[in-house]
């Protein structure tokens, strides 16, 4: 009896010492911010003595990321941004600031202490800290006499990322918004808030907004389109299609694809640190990639090609050189991007088959040449055309019909030397047809000796 007496009387001495610290924490005064869609909770307490702490109590979702920061836009705001650690059983809490709507940069000057209560407690999200010298940063400040301070809030997109680093790469946001906080409100005893779901000297600017990363899309899917798709086909036109014109203008159109790709990947860079520098694999490849496409574009002009007949053969090497350097960009600009690894298996899986199909119609092309080559080249021997001689057959024809003489036409169909053999006279009169194999129309012994269908035979 004495033993449970004893026992009773230290469970209530741990209950009277634990009891003015719950009060107290429920009097410690905090502006909060609560929404509902995400259960996402910021309560902020700014004490009344001189030492210029801040105390943060921060829970929400374990998305890949989620932040809050103070300020009305993300330049020059100082944020608090959360993410899973690199095990992911805690939470890495990074203060940062960003120069411009691009990603933020850690903020070393900031002091945040960690305290205890902090991890991912059943997939949320939990904070509690103290942030040292955080009033004041560089080009902002909080102002603790504001009652609607600008305050910006974002979530990361549902991917995992887990980095024990306060620098790890951000991917954009997929929502944002806007609120003001009271910051008279905040003011108090100062200690960590507690937890709550009632929101308080907060007020919503706007409703939580959705984002979207056109440009960095537009970049992909234009540089796929020019690669995958125009860069094959116009491959099988070079090969099958007589009409240069058409070879140079679908080149033309691969190169204005390009060259947008080239400029929105330009412009997306300047939002995230680890592209800002442009020293990553996937640019610095994609400018020495420049080099060939230029190449490609120069040798044909006239001026180059004719100083050497080696030049014109360089065109499929480059050709094949810049496909197989495109396509390892791309496939560098996918895991600079921190794409999940189906799809970058995918990217190569279209790649290889896009890259062999092109080198081995590329290879066929050369042996047999192409279309257009064949053409030029029976056009420079002197040789005709077989549409053009039944064209030539049936345009005599008609003027048969038409009542002009045979023996007329027959002389204008006629070689003019060479056909007859030497010492030979040939008679313009109509009977002279009678010597003729199928009139001078249709295909006879010709064949045998190598001459052109249509050509008049005549008999010795």
């Amino acid at each position: 009896m004495m033993r449970f007496l004893q026992g009773l009387g230290a469970a209530v001495v741990a209950l009277l010492a634990v009891l003015p610290a719950i009060a107290g924490a429920q009097n410690i005064s905090a502006s909060t911010l609560y929404l509902e869609q995400t259960e996402t909770q910021f309560s902020l307490n700014i004490p009344n003595d001189t030492s210029g702490d801040v105390f943060i109590y921060f829970t929400s979702p374990a998305y890949s990321w989620v932040g809050v920061g103070f300020g009305e836009e993300m330049k020059n705001s100082l944020m608090f941004i959360m993410y899973p650690s690199q095990n992911g059983n805690n939470v890495t809490v990074s203060t940062r600031i960003a120069n411009g709507h691009s990603e933020p940069s850690h903020y070393a000057d900031a002091n945040l202490e960690i305290l205890s209560g902090t991890g991912i407690d059943d997939e949320m999200f939990v904070l509690k800290a103290v942030c040292h010298n955080c009033r004041v940063w560089h080009n902002g400040f909080i102002d603790v006499k504001n009652t609607a301070h600008p305050m910006i809030y974002a979530f990361g997109p549902g991917n995992a990322l887990q980095s024990n680093s306060l620098n790890a790469p951000l991917k954009r946001h997929v929502r944002y918004g806007k609120f003001t906080m009271d910051m008279e409100a905040a003011r108090g005893t100062g200690g960590v808030p507690a937890a709550t779901s009632a929101a308080n000297g907060v007020e919503l600017q706007g409703g939580m907004r959705r984002d979207h990363d056109r440009a960095n899309l537009a970049h992909a899917v234009i540089g796929c389109l020019a690669i995958f798709v125009l860069w094959p086909l116009n491959v099988i036109i070079a090969g099958f299609f007589r009409n240069i014109k058409i070879h140079v203008g679908m080149s033309v159109s691969i190169l204005v694809f390009l060259i947008i790709a080239f400029a929105l990947g330009i412009s997306t860079s300047y939002e995230y640190n680890r592209s800002k520098s442009f020293t990553s694999g996937h640019q610095i490849l994609a400018f020495i990639a420049l080099l060939p496409i230029l190449a490609i574009s120069l040798l044909p002009l006239r001026p180059l090609s004719a100083l050497s007949p080696l030049i014109p053969r360089l065109h499929t090497c480059l050709v094949t050189l810049t496909l197989v350097t495109l396509t390892i960009t791309g496939g560098l600009g996918l895991h600079l991007s921190s794409q999940s690894r189906p799809i970058i298996i995918a990217y190569a899986a279209v790649s290889l088959v896009v890259v062999c199909f092109s080198t081995l119609l590329q290879t066929c092309i050369k042996r047999r040449g192409s279309a257009y080559a064949r053409h030029t080249t029976r056009q420079r021997l002197g040789e005709e055309d077989e549409q053009d001689l039944v064209l030539a057959a049936f345009y005599a024809n008609r003027k048969l019909e038409g009542g002009e003489s045979r023996s007329e036409s027959e002389a204008s169909l006629r070689p003019t030397a060479g056909v007859a053999g030497a010492g030979h006279e040939r008679s313009p009169s109509a009977g002279s047809a009678k010597n003729i194999y199928g009139g001078g129309t249709m295909p006879g012994p010709q064949y045998l000796l190598n001459m052109h269908p249509g050509v008049p035979v005549h008999r010795w």
